[in-house]
C-alpha cells in the first residue's frame, strides 16, 4: 500500500514584520486620533470661553446703561474727587454717574464710579475694570443708603493705556458710546481682542 504526503492547505498566517508594521500603522492612527481629539477640545474651550466673555460684556454694557438712564448726570474722563466713597488705587477713572439731583457732575459721595487699572488681587487676568457703587436689593433696585463697595466687572483688560472701557459722547446724539475690550486666548495661543459696542 502506498502512502501518500498529506499537504496542509491554508493561510501560513502572519510574519513579525508584518504584524510590526501593522501596529505602528494602528500606534500612528491612534495618536493622530488623539491629536485630532485634543485641537478640537482646545478649539471647544477656546469658543466657550469667547461667548462667556461676551455674554459678560454685554451684561456689564447693560448695567451702565441702565445706570446711566437712572443718573443725574455722568462725567467721562473725570478727575479723582476725594469725596467718591471708594479709593482708586491708582485706576483711572473712565465714568462717573451722579445718583442725586444736585450732584449732576457726580462729584459727590454718591457717585458710581468705573474705573480701569491694576486688579486688587492675583486671581484676576490682567487689568479690571471696577465698579465703585452701591449694591442692587432683591428687586433690582440699587440700594442708595447701602454702603459703597469696588467690585470688579471684568478681567483680561489690555494694558494698553485708554484701552479696555471707554465712553464717548455721541457727535450728534446726547447718548454714550461705551466700547469694552477683552484680550483672549485664541485658538493658537495668541492674544485677541474680544470687543462689545453699546449706545447709553
Amino acid at each position: 500500500m502506498k502512502q501518500g504526503r498529506f499537504k496542509a492547505e491554508g493561510s501560513p498566517g502572519f510574519t513579525l514584520l508584518e504584524l510590526l508594521l501593522a501596529l505602528s500603522l494602528g500606534t500612528m492612527l491612534f495618536a493622530l486620533l488623539l491629536r485630532l481629539i485634543g485641537a478640537d477640545l482646545q478649539l471647544g474651550r477656546v469658543m466657550a470661553l469667547r461667548l462667556s466673555e461676551s455674554s459678560r460684556q454685554r451684561r456689564s454694557l447693560e448695567l451702565i446703561r441702565e445706570e446711566l438712564g437712572s443718573g443725574h448726570g455722568w462725567m467721562v474722563d473725570p478727575p479723582v474727587s476725594n469725596r467718591w466713597p471708594c479709593r482708586m488705587s491708582g485706576r483711572r477713572p473712565v465714568l462717573a454717574i451722579a445718583t442725586l439731583a444736585d450732584d449732576v457732575q457726580a462729584r459727590g459721595e454718591d457717585a458710581i464710579v468705573y474705573s480701569v487699572g491694576s486688579a486688587p488681587d492675583a486671581i484676576w487676568r490682567g487689568q479690571v475694570l471696577m465698579r465703585c457703587g452701591p449694591a442692587y436689593s432683591l428687586d433690582g433696585v440699587p440700594n442708595l443708603r447701602g454702603a459703597f463697595q469696588n467690585r470688579v466687572l471684568l478681567d483680561a483688560l489690555p494694558q494698553s493705556i485708554g484701552s479696555g472701557f471707554t465712553a464717548r459722547p455721541h457727535p450728534q446724539w446726547p447718548v454714550l458710546e461705551l466700547e469694552i475690550e477683552q484680550q483672549l486666548p485664541s485658538r493658537s495661543g495668541e492674544q485677541r481682542l474680544l470687543r462689545s459696542r453699546l449706545a447709553a
